[in-house]
Parts: structure tokens; C-alpha cells; sequence
């Protein structure tokens, strides 16, 4: 799936007992976000312009949120990436390789369409063969994890949400997680995607971030090992080594430990910002436990536009 890389691929320092370093650091070195976007221009909207003019507010507008099918092979396309999502027309030199018909008899695949998997409310905990792509939502089953290679999803969190900001110089923060009462099953962390290159387009963008992720642990990493244990995701590419953008997505490791997922009902909660970052210089320890040499950066960030999205699945 070739539009995630073309329009841009995205993806609370604890000091814990000294053991945990190592972990840590392995952690970093084998673990890559799993967080993508697709921007998919409106075809026949109003330019921003002429919005900027209207009495809508400048803000970022929630579309849909699901849990979607993931798909069946992964890596299945010819460069190695995943047969969806998928966007028609979508490269700058026309269609994408991946998608570039539909149809019958075929015509191009247009620009206002996009390739997901099926939305489901009902998701199997134990591997289920004709179940979505048969692996099912419990990392300990599957025996994934951030330490797994490979790494088997269950399914996809997407939330599509329109930028109507026509902010172009902040940076897009990406945040998940699917909790089960007090209980956290995933945690992305803060994902800074980077600059909000779809803030400034005309017409205004629809943004679909995606995120294929499983449930709880994996052999080896429970929560003995936490924080960021699983599928609660530890720092990458952080702390930075210079106060600015590393020119790659990086994560904030959140803290959290991650329990091994239940029958009923779980939450899943998206938070996706625009935000201004803040670096701090931090030496020593700081620096060292997460394997960066000392000095390094923190990052805060200054949100102006934020938007949560939350629903329901139900596993058994």
C-alpha cells in the first residue's frame, strides 16, 4: 500500500529498577510504530479560502472511528507494504500502483474513494481461522508484542477526521489506547507524525490515521516487565538528540502496563492534536537509560487544536 509512504508514514521517562534498562533498550532498538496517514483530498469542496471566510470555526472535524478488519497477508504488495488502506489516484504521478482500477468494466480508481477493511463490533480473543486475518486479539495467543517480529495485528484502529485548520506549521500528535475498566489492554504513547503538511490544502483534506495493533502481551513481556510493557509502546526515537523535529515520526512512551485482554467489553480512545513542541535539554541518566548520549531533549508540546474520538468493541 503505497500512499501511506508517499504522503507521509508515520508512530513520562520512568526510572525503574535497573534490570528493566536492558529491556528497554532492546525494546527501542526492535519496536517501530505502527502508526500511519493517508490524505485524501476532497474533490468538489470549498477551497479553504473561501471557509476561512465563513463563520466555520478553524478546527479539526471528527468523520468516522472503527476497529477494522486488517488485512489477510501482511505485506502482501509487491514493495513489501499492506494491500489497504488504499487511495485512488493518489500519487502525484496518477494512480496508485497498489489500487489503480475498480470496476467493471475497469476505470481509474477515483481520487474521492479509499480501500479499508470491513468495521466490526465483535472481535475474537484466541487465533479464530476465518475470523478477520485468524489472529486473534490477545497478544499472549499470538505471541506478539513489542518484542514480537513479526508483529501480528488483529485489526486496525482508523479515524478519519477533516482538517479544516489551515495550520501548516504545527506537528500532528497521535495518541491511543483500549482500556477495559481501570485496565489497559494498548497504549500508542504520544506519536508525533510531524509538520501538518495536510493543514494548508486546497480544498481542506480528510485525514485517515491507522493504526494495526493487537491486545496485551506477549511471551515474555508481561507486566513484571513494565511500564511499556506489550502493547503499552516504549519510547522511540526518544529523547531526541537535538532540540527540532528528528525528520521521522517519534514516540513518547505514556508509562503504562499492559494486562492481558478480557471477554467484554473494551474502549478504544483516539486523541489527535496539533501542537507546538517545547524541548527542554535533560543530561546524565535521562539520556543513558533510553540508550541517547547525554546531552538529549525532552519535548512538551503547546496544543491548539485537539480532537478525542472514542468507541466501543466487544471481545470474546
Amino acid at each position: 500500500m503505497r500512499n501511506s509512504r508517499s504522503f507521509q508514514s508515520l508512530a513520562s521517562l520512568a526510572l525503574v529498577a535497573f534490570f528493566i534498562c536492558g529491556q528497554q533498550a532492546a525494546a527501542q532498538e526492535k519496536y517501530r510504530p505502527h502508526v500511519n496517514i493517508v490524505v485524501a483530498r476532497q474533490k468538489h469542496a470549498a477551497s479553504n479560502a473561501a471557509r476561512l471566510g465563513s463563520t466555520l470555526p478553524a478546527n479539526l472535524y471528527a468523520l468516522l472511528g472503527a476497529f477494522t478488519q486488517t488485512y489477510p497477508i501482511i505485506g502482501a504488495n509487491a514493495d513489501g507494504t499492506d494491500i489497504w488502506p488504499c487511495t485512488g489516484n493518489s500519487t502525484s504521478t496518477g494512480p496508485d500502483p497498489d489500487c489503480p482500477t475498480i470496476g467493471d468494466p475497469a476505470m481509474i480508481f477515483p481520487s474521492n474513494a479509499t480501500v479499508i477493511g470491513n468495521p466490526a463490533f465483535v472481535w475474537q480473543l484466541n487465533n479464530t481461522s476465518g475470523s478477520g486475518n485468524g489472529y486473534g486479539c490477545n497478544a499472549l495467543t499470538n505471541g506478539t508484542g513489542h518484542l514480537g517480529i513479526p508483529y501480528f495485528p488483529c485489526g486496525q484502529v482508523e479515524t478519519w477526521y477533516e482538517d479544516d485548520t489551515n495550520d501548516t506549521t504545527d506537528e500532528i500528535l497521535y495518541s491511543m489506547t483500549v482500556t477495559q475498566g481501570s485496565r489497559t489492554v494498548a497504549d500508542s504513547g504520544v506519536v508525533d507524525i510531524g509538520p501538518n503538511t495536510s493543514g494548508g490544502l486546497t480544498p481542506p483534506s480528510d485525514v485517515l490515521i491507522y493504526d494495526p495493533i493487537n491486545l496485551g502481551y506477549g511471551p515474555g513481556d508481561g507486566p513484571l516487565t513494565g511500564p511499556n510493557n506489550g502493547n503499552c509502546t516504549p519510547n522511540y526515537n526518544y529523547p531526541l538528540t537535538s532540540p527540532a523535529n528528528p525528520g521521522e515520526e517519534y514516540l513518547v512512551a505514556a508509562g503504562k502496563t499492559c494486562v492481558q485482554p478480557l471477554a467484554g467489553t473494551a474502549t478504544i480512545t483516539v486523541t489527535t492534536a496539533l501542537g507546538a513542541p517545547v524541548y527542554t535539554q535533560v543530561m546524565g541518566i535521562a539520556c543513558t537509560f533510553n540508550g541517547v548520549a547525554s546531552p538529549c531533549y525532552t519535548v512538551k508540546w503547546i496544543k491548539k487544536y485537539e480532537l478525542s474520538q472514542k468507541w466501543n468493541i466487544w471481545l470474546e
